[in-house]
């Protein structure tokens, strides 16, 4: 027999005969085609060549159950891993109006490519629709779009501000919020205001920090990198542009 290839190679020590090989057990598993190399000692003397074989044949097809039960189990895993995925995918375009390819994708912590296949099958299955693309704000450290604007207060920064609707009384150039005239009366100079555009004027929508107790009629704003917490004005940030879906509405 050549042996130069073979399916099976056994070696044995020979112990009261029961080393050999028998030839039709031997040549019935070189035709099975089960690709293996077996190297067995003198622990196995003990079992005769058809008993030998016999055991070699059914470990090796139990081994080969377990491995394609293992496979279907990970394909299965993956499946699941994927559908779960696409669930959240299309849970979170649903209940949006509009949301950028680049901002589900670092939601969910996967890839641009993997988030855009399943949002194609979304698309086809008229669960979602593709629109316009959305150009974003992203961190210039990190390039997350995960951005949260954060407004403060132009002269100390701090963020603890109210809105106020203010009087400048023009005879005392005082100027506090309009509650603080008490029955039109000045807080500073306790005279009474009477005309409108006369003896005062009305400031609507202007600002008041509680810390420094300076006025404004504008917040001053940077933006928080909610990734890498990183924190920067809109000068130095970047864009990105991707596309953008929405939730299926037939009507």
């Amino acid at each position: 027999m050549d042996i130069s290839h073979p399916t099976i190679l056994l070696m044995a020590y020979p112990c009261c005969g029961k080393g050999k090989i028998d030839s039709e057990a031997f040549n019935n598993l070189v035709q099975s085609g089960n690709i293996q190399q077996i190297l067995l000692d003198s622990s196995f003397s003990n079992m005769n060549s058809s008993s030998l074989l016999t055991k070699i044949l059914n470990d090796g097809q139990n081994e080969n159950e377990q491995l394609v039960s293992l496979a279907e189990e990970q394909n299965h895993q993956e499946f699941s891993a994927n559908d779960d995925i696409a669930k959240q995918v299309e849970f979170i375009i649903t209940n949006s109006t509009r949301i950028s390819l680049a901002r589900i994708s670092q939601y969910l912590g996967k890839s641009k490519e993997e988030i855009l296949l399943i949002m194609q099958r979304l698309e086809k299955a008229n669960k979602i629709i593709r629109i316009k693309d959305i150009r974003e704000m992203a961190c210039p450290d990190c390039e997350q779009v995960r951005i949260f604007q954060i407004f403060h207060c132009p002269a100390c920064k701090g963020s603890n501000f109210k809105q106020e609707k203010l009087i400048d009384h023009y005879s005392c150039s005082n100027i506090s919020p309009a509650n603080s005239y008490v029955d039109d009366i000045c807080p500073k100079c306790r005279k009474k205001i009477r005309i409108l555009g006369c003896d005062y004027r009305l400031m609507d929508n202007y600002y008041v920090c509680n810390d420094c107790l300076e006025k404004f009629p504008q917040l001053s704003s940077d933006f928080l990198c909610l990734g890498c917490n990183s924190r920067f004005e809109i000068e130095k940030a970047k864009w990105e542009t991707s596309p953008a879906y929405g939730r299926y509405n037939p009507n």
